[in-house]
């Protein structure tokens, strides 16, 4: 899984790509480049899609729907953005991190751990937080 969050005043713009570590591997940098490119105009994120990815439209809650890798068997980036409750940005950014890991069957970390389970990434105005988790299962 390579997962990113971005907190946009009170939505959380949330970016996953879940696949096999070997499909997954050759699409790390292209994942960076595609966070680092992301802009928000109207509060809405626009971004420059690494060379071989295709958007499709969103749907429900989806925003947008990225696919790369092969076109027979594409894997897909969701963007979906979400409310932000209140409370501090820190304590909703750990407990996604670690919704994502349960969801990999990894046991969670603790808040002292979050920095070095993330990489920041400065992007026009604001700053999101990516995870990746691949090859992390059975940890």
């Amino acid at each position: 899984m390579l997962g990113a969050m971005v907190l946009r005043s009170d939505t959380a713009w949330f970016f996953k790509a879940v696949g096999p570590d070997a499909q997954m591997a050759g699409h790390v940098d292209a994942f960076r480049s595609l966070l680092r490119s992301i802009r928000f105009v109207d509060e809405k994120p626009q971004w420059t899609l690494p060379e071989g990815w295709r958007q499709e439209a969103g749907a429900g809650m989806r925003f947008a729907t990225l696919e790369f890798g092969s076109a027979e068997n594409p894997l897909e980036l969701t963007v979906i953005p979400l409310g932000v409750p209140p409370g501090e940005p820190s304590a909703y950014i750990l407990s996604n991190v670690n919704r994502w890991r349960r969801q990999l069957q990894l046991p969670p970390i603790a808040a002292e751990e979050l920095d070095k389970g993330t990489e920041k990434i400065e992007l026009d105005g604001t700053t999101a937080t990516a995870v990746d988790l691949r090859g992390s299962a059975g940890e």
